[in-house]
């Protein structure tokens, strides 16, 4: 996919039709077509790209299959340009831009996971918990502490400077589920549990343990060869169907797969409150092992927010 980019050089635009070009896993190359210093016009741009596609037959870059194991050539050649403009937002917004940009993204983040499993604050009451340190009335000890948690929680990721680990799991699922009114939170369940409105059966007591055993295995051995955004929402699937808490479950798979995306230069995410039909339907056909799908059906539920970080593209 090709785009307009836009350059600056002393105070003046310079504009170019861009395409990134994956060359390995972790390389990519930029391939360029330089339009002037005044705003191209659509045939300027038609024209620019197809400059650039002979200069990618000429590089023989011109691959059609995706090295990657889930994503396909376009999905992963949007997130590489997703990340970029995010480090392009983070190095040029001042910083009291970038904190209440944080800030609004931890009211939202916290609102909708915490919604989807069944807390009763609304956006507005929960941001008012967190920004403004106000209790709404009528508010539930259970519910605003559950706001609580998931601030702590983002606030203790984003400082976590340590690769994912067994340890770190069971933080996160100990931070998100203190002052409620679960017991062990913080500890892998030694007792069957049930998920409410789900076909899905999750591993017996006398299985968990192994279950997530193999899942950090198998995150150890993949962590290097797939892409940032497959090793997370996959992990964030397995351990949704491990299940392996008391409660907090998924708001723990959800905060996972942040810190995993964070870590390796991508933004953080929210899966829409209001799109959870759409979601619970993505992880069925992770329960199906159709991880091609589901990786495609979460990148498409979360797309547009990662956009807002300055990410603009015009299609050939």
């Amino acid at each position: 996919m090709t785009y307009v980019e836009i350059i600056k050089r002393n105070k003046k635009e310079y504009y170019y039709v861009t395409k990134n070009i994956r060359i390995s896993n972790n390389k990519w190359k930029k391939v360029r077509s330089y339009l002037g210093d005044k705003k191209p016009t659509k045939k300027d741009i038609f024209n620019a790209a197809k400059d650039i596609e002979g200069k990618i037959k000429e590089l023989g870059l011109d691959k059609d299959k995706s090295p990657y194991r889930y994503l396909n050539e376009i999905d992963a050649e949007l997130l590489q340009d997703l990340k970029k403009s995010y480090k392009s937002w983070l190095d040029s917004t001042p910083e009291s831009i970038k904190n209440k940009t944080n800030e609004n993204f931890m009211i939202r983040f916290t609102y909708n996971s915490n919604a989807i499993e069944g807390n009763r604050l609304t956006l507005r009451q929960t941001a008012l918990i967190l920004k403004d340190k106000v209790i709404p009335s009528g508010v539930t000890a259970g519910d605003y502490n559950e706001a609580i948690n998931g601030r702590e929680c983002l606030d203790y990721i984003k400082e976590y400077n340590k690769s994912f680990s067994k340890s770190l799991l069971l933080k996160i699922n100990e931070i998100l589920t203190k002052n409620t009114d679960v017991v062990y939170g913080g500890r892998i369940r030694f007792f069957p549990v049930e998920i409410q409105g789900s076909d899905h059966n999750p591993p017996g007591e006398k299985e968990v343990l192994n279950h997530v055993n193999n899942m950090m295995k198998w995150f150890s051995k993949n962590k290097n060869s797939l892409h940032p955004f497959e090793l997370a929402v996959i992990l964030h699937h397995k351990l949704a169907w491990i299940h392996p808490f008391e409660d907090g479950n998924g708001r723990t798979a959800r905060t996972v797969m942040n810190f995993i995306l964070s870590k390796k230069g991508f933004p953080m995410f929210f899966i829409p409150f209001d799109k959870r039909e759409e979601y619970y339907s993505a992880l069925e056909e992770a329960d199906k092992e159709n991880y091609t799908k589901y990786v495609s059906m979460m990148l498409k539920l979360v797309v547009d927010q990662v956009k807002s970080y300055g990410h603009k593209k015009e299609k050939k």
